[in-house]
């Protein structure tokens, strides 16, 4: 079954670190720019993130569930004609949604899709129906990728996605044999920081496998003394 061109687009630190202080420097501000505008060119069809940094983006707001909640089995598709779509990991169920829409300044609106397991809450799911937010089930009990990506061209025609972290989301696929493309913006700073998130993360979850090795496609020097280099995945496949 077909799948979307799944691209990692990051911006990371001199020291492989995507979160902390760096972030606030000037020099990283002027990359950050470029990655803006770098994630607009590719014109993809879908943003996905893990769940850390969606809680980051919607206030860590939690779900009000109702116990007693009945709902039917299966995927639930609200809207698939929408001009973009905000992908969200969340296993758990643990995001809490105001409504299908999110909305961020300085980005274009976008309709919600959760990635669930069969193991999601069926209270959360009820959760999510109630709210306009659509979602797809991925995996019994763990996360399958391919699964997902397949569910998202097949329900939402989503032929460009855009992983845009944190870095355990960004193994997690990579790991998975679906990502196709690795485009890394590095800002000249660092932090030092041994407690931050770094470009790849495993998940305790995730039996260790062989390393990921990728092919140079392109470098590109960027304004503020950034850099970008694009890779193609050499050994795609499980890992």
């Amino acid at each position: 079954m077909k799948r979307p061109y799944t691209v990692c687009h990051i911006l990371s630190a001199l020291d492989g670190k995507i979160t902390g202080a760096f972030m606030g420097t000037e020099a990283a501000g002027a990359v950050s720019e470029e990655y803006a505008r770098i994630r607009s060119e590719y014109q993809a069809d879908a943003w996905l993130y893990g769940t850390v940094t969606t809680k980051e983006f919607t206030g860590g707001r939690k779900p009000k569930l109702e116990p007693t909640a009945e709902v039917p089995d299966g995927d639930f598709v609200a809207d698939n004609h929408a001009p973009l779509y905000y992908v969200s990991v969340d296993t758990q169920g643990e995001i809490g949604w105001e409504s299908g829409i999110f909305r961020k300044a300085g980005r274009p609106d976008a309709h919600v899709i959760e990635i669930l397991t069969e193991q999601t809450p069926a209270a959360y799911r009820a959760y999510l129906r109630g709210r306009g937010v659509s979602y797809i089930l991925a995996g019994s009990e763990m996360l399958d990728c391919k699964l997902a990506l397949e569910k998202l061209y097949q329900f939402f025609r989503i032929d460009t996605l855009m992983i845009c972290g944190g870095g355990t989301i960004n193994w997690t696929f990579l790991h998975q044999g679906t990502v196709d493309e690795l485009s890394l913006l590095i800002a000249p700073a660092a932090d030092g920081n041994p407690d931050s998130v770094t470009v790849f993360e495993q998940s305790p979850m995730l039996s260790p496998g062989n390393p990921a090795v990728f092919q140079l496609k392109n470098v590109e020097r960027l304004k503020g003394d950034g850099i970008r280099l694009v890779y193609t995945v050499s050994n795609k496949g499980q890992r």
